[in-house]
């Protein structure tokens, strides 16, 4: 009786005042006013595009309320603002960039300016406009009677973070004396999340603004982010494979959460140790760009020069974090980091876990000992070394696949025609062209023509086999599927009247992790088979014909779940299961050496 009378007495002190805030002692969420005025302003000038979440009732009455300010100066303004934002991209650094500056400022309808870090005379306008655009419509008036849509958002990430308060984990890194968290998140708009920093009367605050998913990041596994995912680099649609699994949705926000919280107390001691330390290490970045030049030019992480190295340390710390509480989750975002050429990884995993130790030990703050991490890097991957740790880290993927055309200058989406019903030929050949348009948006951002050619495999030639391939369809309907086959870490096999999916005992080490309603967790490679009628699958390999090239296998159990996966642009592993139930995912390393 005691403990739950405890307990109450903590929920009533720690209850927010409004449906839309949640606050501890030391950290605070919120669904922040200033960038639900940025996104209903946003929606105005430029309706449901790729940044719009599509809360449907909520957009209604969006529409309804501020219906006769369509032409507002706010709105006007704004449209200026992203009228030179030629890509999507360019879009989405631009809104990234007006949210972390609108953090800066009270809450509607005054929005006075509460920390005085950073001051733009241009964003300064767009605030004005956006201060008189609350004003005249009266925005608090409907952001508070939207409280409810807030609530059901807020509450995931009031839970996520009583998995692992930020005080309580950072306390042990840091000196939290006169230290705060603050997390602010929109609703309606998919803004680009970011760390958040302010200093006010000698506290200081520390925290994200934003919000997951960065979908070619951490593409959503649930259907809760499924549905509030958008492809903010290509505006493409996002396949519908998901679970619905509350506590890795959990896990999703607090890798954003601690990742941010990564850039806030590594940042200062990278910018410190800039031209000594971190502008040295441009060789790690430039690997990747190698590898994948086309990641490097729509990817805004690329466009300075050592921004990766900035992200891995934050990436480092969000694996740092979240292996206390669940390692296995921790595991599978570490091969994606890597997946997303962050080759470096596991050597900063080792670096971490070393001097985190000594932090505690030496009660001094993990910021202290940046300069060492960055010393021991260099020394543990000098640049003669970088392309064979490369190759031996970076997992092959269908977005390291894809981007691998953009040298080649050519693929081909292959389909079955062996198909004895005709109508399932013609499916796959359907399936191959809706392939096909999402890759001319994909390569739409790229300054040379890419060929994308459809073909049926009775007519690939011994030279095509050589290329870049999409395979659609299984091997009893895709003749040059059967031709791979062998190669694959997974295959189809007919038994007892249905088809299934087994693995290849033959190909060699993969980390496999296994994400259902109830949890994630790495499992043996060799432990499951699938035998379910929506069984899907994506894959990729080098190609055995030319191994600086790719395969893609895209493939399913019957015609429809071949189609599930049309979408194969954003993937970070190296193969996807998806049964209906469960997502299986696996990582493996095809390393090509020079000889």
């Amino acid at each position: 009786m005691r403990k739950l009378l405890i307990f109450l007495i903590f929920v009533i002190l720690t209850s927010p005042v409004y449906s839309y805030q949640y606050q501890t002692d030391k950290v605070y969420v919120e669904i922040n006013p200033n960038e639900e005025l940025l996104s209903i302003v946003y929606y105005l000038a430029f309706g449901a595009d790729e940044f719009v979440i599509p809360h449907h009732d909520y957009i209604q009455d969006v529409e309804a309320y501020f219906a006769s300010y369509k032409n507002h100066t706010a709105v006007q303004i704004l449209r200026q603002y992203f009228s030179d934002a030629e890509t999507i991209p360019q879009r989405d650094y631009k809104l990234f960039v007006l949210d972390a500056y609108i953090l800066q400022f009270s809450n509607p309808p005054e929005m006075k300016r509460i920390y005085a870090g950073w001051q733009d005379s241009d964003l300064d306008k767009i605030i004005d406009a956006l201060r008189t655009f609350a004003q005249d419509t009266n925005f608090m008036e409907f952001f508070k009677a939207h409280e409810r849509y807030y609530k059901r958002d807020l509450e995931v990430y009031a839970s996520a973070i009583q998995l692992l308060p930020p005080d309580e984990f950072m306390k042990h890194y840091m000196n939290l004396t006169n230290v705060m968290f603050e997390f602010h998140l929109p609703y309606l708009l998919c803004i680009h999340g970011h760390s958040f920093y302010a200093k006010d009367n000698g506290t200081e605050i520390y925290g994200s603004g934003g919000m997951p998913p960065l979908v070619r990041r951490a593409p959503p596994r649930t259907l809760w982010s499924l549905e509030r995912a958008k492809d903010t680099i290509f505006g493409l649609p996002l396949n519908a494979v998901y679970v619905n699994n509350r506590k890795f949705d959990e896990l999703w926000i607090l890798d954003f959460i601690y990742h941010e919280l990564g850039h806030d107390i590594t940042s200062e001691k990278l910018d410190e140790y800039y031209s000594s330390e971190v502008e040295p290490l441009r060789y790690l970045e430039d690997t990747i760009e190698e590898d994948m030049p086309y990641l490097g030019a729509y990817d805004i992480h690329f466009w300075f020069d050592t921004m990766m190295i900035y992200e891995s340390f934050a990436d480092a710390w969000a694996y740092f974090a979240l292996s206390h509480i669940d390692k296995d989750y921790a595991e599978w975002n570490l091969q994606m980091q890597k997946a997303w050429g962050e080759f470096w990884q596991d050597y900063m995993i080792t670096l971490y876990q070393k001097y985190t130790a000594l932090s505690i030990k030496e009660n001094r703050s993990f910021s202290e000992y940046i300069p060492l991490i960055l010393r021991e890097l260099v020394e543990k991957i000098p640049p003669e070394n970088t392309k064979e740790i490369y190759e031996n880290n970076v997992p092959v993927t269908p977005l390291r696949a894809l981007d691998d055309t953009v040298r080649e200058g050519e693929v081909v989406i292959v389909y079955g025609t062996q198909n004895p019903d005709k109508k399932g030929s013609e499916y796959d050949r359907e399936t191959a062209e809706i392939v096909k348009s999402y890759l001319e948006t994909f390569y739409s951002q790229w300054h040379e023509y890419i060929k994308i050619e459809v073909k049926a495999d009775v007519n690939m030639t011994n030279e095509d086999l050589r290329k870049d391939l999409i395979l659609i369809g299984g091997p009893v309907s895709n003749k040059v599927v059967q031709q791979f086959e062998g190669y694959f870490p997974l295959r189809f096999v007919y038994k007892n009247g249905a088809w299934i999916l087994e693995k290849n005992p033959e190909f060699g080490s993969v980390r496999t992790f296994l994400i259902t309603p109830d949890n994630i967790k790495e499992i043996p490679f060799m432990e499951l088979s699938y035998s379910s009628p929506q069984t899907s699958l994506l894959l990729a390999i080098r190609n055995p014909l030319k191994k600086d090239n790719y395969i893609i296998w895209i493939a399913g159990a019957d015609r429809y779940s071949t189609r599930r996966y049309r979408n194969p642009t954003y993937y970070l592993v190296s193969y996807e299961i998806y049964d209906g139930e469960k997502i299986e995912d696996g990582f493996y390393v095809q390393p090509l050496l020079s000889s």
